[in-house]
């Protein structure tokens, strides 16, 4: 049987996510140490570009044999190239398989954690560089109606029914899969680390906002207010959500395979599940400001 790099058994997408959820360890050990800078005083959550340190290798190895083994060489994965030591490109279906690839103890940051960097640079001497390219985080879906039909009708049969729409989902806890019928040949499905919700703000149209409206439990402007960052909106199917140069938040990228020379994956520790990120830094300012006091 063929091991990948981490030492795991190739296998098919339901084994992957069977074994994940179940939190199994890797056969043959675990990956390198994921050695992220601390955003904080306390080091959860940390985050790091991928780029060519042990593990950024590792991950590099393993998601080049997976698209070989699992993935049938699929053109629409092979988007990375390394240069002076950070990995460039990105697009979502690469994004996701990298975020497969480096759980359980780290993820591919979700919007609030791409928020939490950004807040970040004011507080620590050495922050996460993340300016200057574009990193993908989510999906937009807004109606079944292309751009992007079939994959926006798949995400909708997955979602509970009663949830209202526009909602977001973010890569981070999707799993990747084959899908002859898909015109990328790739799909998604849902798993148990799934993180999808309604997003009003994304009924509104493209404006400016300033960083006080962002809600941090989503990473997105509560409402379209303010000035010194963008936000950039449309009216239906699935796009891409990422956060863009300036700090913009795009919602309109609707080629879900395209990848650009820019892109950027961040990836963060996962001490700290995605959905508790925003209550846990509030809860970690309040306490650093009675020690303050």
């Amino acid at each position: 049987m063929q091991r990948t790099r981490f030492g795991e058994p190739l296998m098919g997408g339901g084994e992957q996510r069977e074994r994940r959820e179940m939190g199994q360890a890797r056969d043959g050990g675990a990956p390198p140490a994921f050695a992220g800078k601390p955003l904080r005083d306390v080091v959860v959550p940390a985050a790091d570009l991928w780029h060519q340190d042990e593990l950024g290798n590792a991950v590099i190895a393993e998601y080049t044999e997976r698209v070989r083994a699992d993935f049938e060489e699929n053109p629409f994965l092979k988007v990375y190239r390394v240069a002076a030591g950070i990995v460039h490109g990105s697009n979502p279906f690469a994004a996701v398989l990298v975020d497969m690839i480096v759980r359980p103890q780290a993820r591919i940051a979700t919007p609030p954690d791409l928020q939490i960097i950004l807040n970040s640079r004011r507080k620590v001497a050495d922050p996460v560089h993340v300016r200057g390219g574009y990193k993908d985080a989510a999906f937009v879906l807004r109606s079944v109606k292309e751009p992007n039909s079939y994959l926006a009708e798949s995400f909708a049969e997955q979602l509970d029914p009663k949830m209202e729409w526009p909602v977001v989902i973010y890569l981070s806890g999707l799993e990747l899969v084959k899908d002859r019928q898909s015109p990328c040949g790739l799909n998604f499905k849902f798993t148990s680390e799934t993180r999808a919700f309604h997003a009003p703000v994304l009924s509104q149209k493209s404006g400016h906002f300033s960083n006080d409206v962002v809600d941090p439990a989503t990473g997105l402007p509560a409402r379209i207010e303010g000035t010194g960052r963008y936000f950039y909106g449309m009216e239906e199917g699935l796009a891409r959500l990422y956060v863009g140069r300036g700090s913009s938040i795009d919602t309109i990228w609707e080629e879900l395979g395209n990848s650009q020379v820019d892109g950027r994956t961040v990836i963060v520790n996962n001490a700290v599940p995605p959905d508790k990120v925003a209550e846990y830094t509030t809860r970690l300012d309040a306490a650093l400001e009675l020690l303050e006091d």
